[in-house]
């Protein structure tokens, strides 16, 4: 694929307003504020902060075309809608370059339906990213199962925060049980999803005889793979479920390889993809940018 082809299927950009008063919006939000906090000796895994004209400088160096910006799992219904407001004009200065997933908290019921409403005429082409721990529900919730059914209603992918329940502990990792999701796909699979993360590694139980045909539209992106999987992983999960439902993500601007480089950029993701991923020509199409404009249309 040619640079223009590129999406980045999962990134989060974030009002200037609430980086640059970090305490202020933190002192809101305590799972901001736990996901966001630089750790205190400078070092280590961290969240960068990037306006919107920087993002995209970071995008054409890596020879990124597209950048979908998922939102955040906020429990301020306030800060939830100065966020997708912040999206939406993102979306309207750069229309061809940018999509945007709206900012929701099932708990806020009524509320999150009427937000999602919401974005969807502002533009929007998707949910998400929910985070279950972040906002204290699990798949099973009703609220939770009613901003999916508002989505599919409005043809709208929903992208889910989905933790590996094995490894170290970190800040942002979601211990959410995952069975009951996959449980739901195979009860409702109309429903679109995009499972984040590789889905917590969920693609090794679609082996499963019990699952395998109810996940036609689950997709997985690979956000932050190099902070939690060696690079061939992308190959072990195309060789389980195929190259159509694979999802390049980066969770730009954090940073995926903090050894190497402090600043955000997108372009050792795309670097070592293309070096030690295995991709064929045509695998790097579907997995770089083809699957994830088909499935959001």
């Amino acid at each position: 694929m040619d640079k223009m082809q590129i999406w980045d299927s999962h990134v989060h950009l974030f009002p200037p307003e609430i980086y640059q008063n970090w305490d202020k919006y933190a002192a809101m939000d305590e799972t901001f504020a736990n996901l966001t906090r630089k750790p205190a000796n400078g070092k280590g895994t961290e969240e960068a902060w990037v306006n919107l004209e920087e993002a995209l400088a970071c995008a054409d160096e890596a020879g990124v075309w597209g950048l979908a910006m998922q939102g955040w799992y906020w429990n301020d219904p306030g800060l939830m809608r100065l966020h997708n407001d912040y999206m939406a004009d993102a979306i309207k200065k750069y229309p061809d370059r940018l999509k945007g997933f709206a900012a929701v908290n099932p708990k806020f019921g009524e509320e999150a339906l009427a937000e999602i409403e919401r974005c969807a005429k502002l533009g929007f082409s998707g949910v998400g990213e929910l985070g279950p721990g972040g906002n204290g529900y699990d798949f099973e919730d009703p609220d939770f199962l009613e901003v999916l059914h508002c989505a599919k209603r409005l043809d709208l992918p929903v992208c889910i925060h989905c933790g590996e329940p094995v490894g170290h502990q970190y800040a942002g990792k979601d211990m959410t049980p995952l069975a009951p999701l996959a449980e739901l796909v195979r009860k409702e699979p109309d429903v679109k999803l995009i499972l984040a993360h590789m889905g917590g590694g969920l693609p090794f139980y679609e082996m499963n005889p019990r699952y395998r045909r109810a996940f036609g539209n689950v997709r997985y992106d690979f956000a932050t793979n190099p902070l939690l999987y060696d690079i061939r992983s992308i190959r072990a999960v195309i060789t389980m479920i195929g190259p159509d439902r694979l999802l390049y993500g980066s969770d730009f601007p954090l940073l995926l390889y903090p050894g190497k480089c402090r600043e955000a950029n997108l372009s050792l993701f795309i670097e070592d993809i293309r070096e030690h991923a295995g991709l064929t020509r045509e695998e790097w199409g579907k997995v770089m940018g083809e699957n994830f404009i088909r499935f959001v249309k």
